[in-house]
């Protein structure tokens, strides 16, 4: 029974990744995402869909640098140097362009600050990208987070994600400004997919109850996820 709730949960999940539109193959930079709070430069300018060399122009409220970034495929990285306050930052590669902007509070601690994921703080993208950075990884995305995070595939029930191992539905592997890396808060990371009419009406009636206080995201003994 167990595993028949896993594969309706990776069907239920397989449905709702079929339902958003087809990523097209455009700039994009991935992290930090546009709008961050950053509280630490340089930072490192994470990006795909290069289709050639990549130029940024910085322009913060003392100066404007500009340079180039490194190119992996179609992946790319960039190291910016920022001033405290807004800083405007294009990114260009051929006629794609796209406009990031970023405030540096270096002393702020507030708990939106972004945060990179580990390796990418360190600079290890080999951890995670071993064939080169802009590769996938030849091992499947579950067993490569497992490698360093403590696997939570032990429950009777797994939540959809978890059990078509694409840990990624719900972490940026790169960093977020949320917390444990999550892509969106609770509340709009829940409702991307659990967006039915009767997941609807329940939500509201939780009013502020967020979902992981009643639902373990990835796995329980119990129906629906419940603790």
């Amino acid at each position: 029974m167990g595993r028949i709730a896993m594969f309706a949960g990776a069907a239920a999940l397989a449905a709702c990744l079929a339902a958003a539109p087809a990523a097209r193959a455009e700039l994009r930079v991935l992290a930090p995402p546009d709008g961050s709070l950053l509280t630490a430069t340089p930072v490192t300018l994470i990006g795909t869909g290069a289709t050639a060399g990549v130029e940024f122009t910085v322009t913060t409220p003392k100066r404007l640098v500009t340079g180039a970034g490194k190119l992996s495929g179609k992946a790319f990285t960039a190291e910016l140097a920022l001033d405290p306050g807004e800083n405007v930052v294009m990114v260009k590669s051929g006629d794609q362009g796209q406009r990031l902007v970023y405030t540096l509070e270096p002393k702020e601690q507030s708990a939106k600050g972004y945060r990179f994921h580990p390796p990418v703080a360190e600079g290890d993208c080999k951890s995670c990208h071993p064939q080169g950075v802009g590769r996938t990884s030849p091992v499947t995305e579950a067993k490569l987070c497992h490698a360093c995070h403590e696997p939570k595939t032990g429950a009777k029930i797994l939540h959809g994600p978890l059990g078509a191992g694409i840990c990624t539905t719900c972490h940026d592997p790169h960093g977020s400004s949320n917390p444990k890396y999550l892509l969106r808060s609770l509340r709009a990371l829940c409702v991307q997919c659990h967006a039915q009419s009767r997941s609807q009406a329940h939500i509201e009636r939780a009013s502020n109850k967020l979902c992981p206080e009643c639902h373990d995201p990835h796995g329980s003994e119990k129906k629906y996820l419940l603790h």
